[in-house]
């Protein structure tokens, strides 16, 4: 053999446990797989900063209305987020002579804010009512 360098350089691997006798992962590899993984798990979201913070502190009606996917009279803002998930579109609405904010929820079409199906009403921030637009056919 020639003593000048080789022809192509080697790159150091990494072994992914003792003794592994199967592919490594190259340093690039590695760098984004721990990237990956701190994204999904390093990431919290709202909902689960809710379930951890609030959720146990909830009475059981409102812990078993969230955990069936069911909407109670007297809900507050962050038990509707945790039931239904994020509204669609959110709005303030005359409805019975009163101010009231509405949340809208899918299916809504081309204009969700406007054909939305599935409504929640507030009042001071509570659940007062509730309705799922039925199709006409």
């Amino acid at each position: 053999m020639a003593d000048g360098p080789e022809p192509y350089h080697r790159v150091p691997m990494i072994a992914t446990r003792s003794g592994d006798t199967g592919k490594s992962l190259q340093p690039p590899a590695l760098a984004l797989l721990l990237l990956a993984l701190a994204l999904l798990f390093g990431c919290e979201t709202d909902r689960d900063r809710l379930m951890r913070d609030k959720y146990p502190s909830y009475p059981d009606p409102i812990k078993r209305a969230i955990d069936e996917s069911y909407l109670l009279a007297g809900m507050d803002q962050e038990q509707v987020y945790l039931t239904l998930g994020q509204a669609m579109c959110k709005k303030q609405v005359q409805r019975k002579g009163r101010e009231v904010e509405v949340w809208l929820y899918p299916p809504g079409g081309r204009e969700p804010c406007l054909t939305a199906k599935h409504r929640v009403y507030f009042e001071q921030g509570r659940v007062t009512e509730w309705e799922v637009k039925q199709e006409v056919k």
